[in-house]
């Protein structure tokens, strides 16, 4: 759950980035910094960490967001003089949500046990385009737990064809 804090700041850089015909830019700001975000536990507590002064953490969220926009670089700095750098990361992702709802384009998740190949990347969005007209984005998370095969979700739906599930059914099938 998003703070409220970072939804308005969401919808205000949302619409600073339209009025400034920078949208795309700064869209990719927002994926620079959710991708941080998911990938270093190190970026995560640069972010949250109050000891680390506010010019070390501005000058490494510029080496993480190469070629970072006025609007973004902007919006950095007011968190920082607010003391709310630590929302950051709920605000991409608010950003990214209007953006997508804007743009008519839809989030679809893929979870495997290891990272899909552009190629079947590319094979689900041609499926998942069959049943909508809006715009897809896929969005892959690993989970080792699943062992293999995938869990799609789409639009609410799910759709389980992973190891662990087919596991989990043949043993309550066994078990009755």
């Amino acid at each position: 759950m998003r703070s409220r804090a970072a939804i308005r700041y969401s919808k205000a850089i949302f619409q600073i980035a339209e009025e400034s015909n920078s949208l795309s830019n700064v869209k990719d700001d927002m994926d620079s910094i959710i991708s941080a975000h998911k990938s270093s536990d190190d970026f995560k507590n640069l972010i949250s960490n109050p000891l680390i002064n506010h010019s070390d953490k501005k000058e490494i969220l510029s080496i993480v967001i190469l070629k970072m926009n006025e609007q973004t670089s902007n919006l950095i700095n007011l968190l920082i003089a607010n003391k709310r750098l630590s929302i950051l990361y709920d605000i991409a992702h608010g950003f990214n949500d209007i953006y997508n709802r804007e743009n008519n384009i839809e989030r679809a998740t893929v979870v495997t046990a290891i990272p899909i190949s552009d190629k079947i990347k590319n094979q689900v969005l041609k499926k998942i385009q069959t049943l909508s007209n809006k715009s897809i984005e896929i969005e892959n998370i690993i989970d080792k737990t699943i062992i293999g095969g995938f869990i799609l979700r789409y639009e609410n739906r799910e759709y389980n064809a992973s190891f662990l599930q087919r596991l989990n059914k043949l043993k309550t099938e066994l078990i009755q």
